[in-house]
């Protein structure tokens, strides 16, 4: 976890105090992305959070620093609510798929409009990356305790963590979405049900 947030960190440049008012910034330009990334400059930013300019770069060095900082902040509300929702539920194949479920909505009609915009931004890979990496790591931990408790059959829990991971990018990409009627997080919900009744158990 350690090197994963250090790799998390070169992205960002992230000031070394966080106030409540940088945070309360970062949660009002949450609600403005919400329609999409709009074609604005930092002071233009700055005068539609009204705050001042300076206060802006204290948050973040660049425009498109300030955007990647507010995605992150959006996947990570995301997968703390994932974890919250299956923190009391005893089978680790039940919490893996209550959890794959909610991290799916990364790619759902909710976040459609910022995903998209994002894509254009420099470092946006990186971050999506290091979110998909949290989100195999654990699901990795999962599927190993399930085979633990014989819930699912033996299999190389690594590589489905990977492909459990990924569903929802794949089904994101523009082509897929064009071709196929259902939204991605349908699509990504849909493959995850089917490939985890496959390889559990039968008591």
């Amino acid at each position: 976890m350690q090197k994963i947030e250090f790799e998390k960190s070169k992205i960002f440049n992230k000031p070394k105090i966080q106030t409540k008012r940088h945070t309360e910034i970062i949660e009002s330009l949450e609600k403005m992305l919400e329609k999409g990334v709009p074609d604005l400059t930092m002071s233009e930013f700055a005068s539609k959070l009204k705050i001042s300019l300076r206060t802006l770069y204290e948050i973040a060095p660049s425009k498109d620093k300030l955007i990647l900082m507010t995605m992150d902040n959006i996947l990570t509300k995301l997968g703390k609510h994932a974890l919250d929702s299956v923190s009391n539920v005893e089978s680790p194949i039940r919490r893996l798929e209550k959890y794959l479920f909610i991290v799916n909505q990364a790619v759902g009609p909710k976040f459609d409009r910022f995903m998209k915009d994002i894509e254009k931004i420099d470092g946006s890979k990186k971050m999506a990356d290091y979110h998909e990496n949290f989100i195999s790591t654990y699901t990795e931990k999962l599927l190993n305790e399930a085979i633990e408790k014989k819930e699912i059959q033996q299999i190389n829990t690594k590589v489905f963590a990977v492909l459990f991971s990924s569903i929802g990018r794949e089904f994101l990409n523009e082509k897929n979405r064009k071709s196929i009627s259902t939204t991605p997080d349908e699509n990504a919900n849909s493959i995850t049900s089917i490939i985890l009744n496959g390889i559990k158990l039968k008591n």
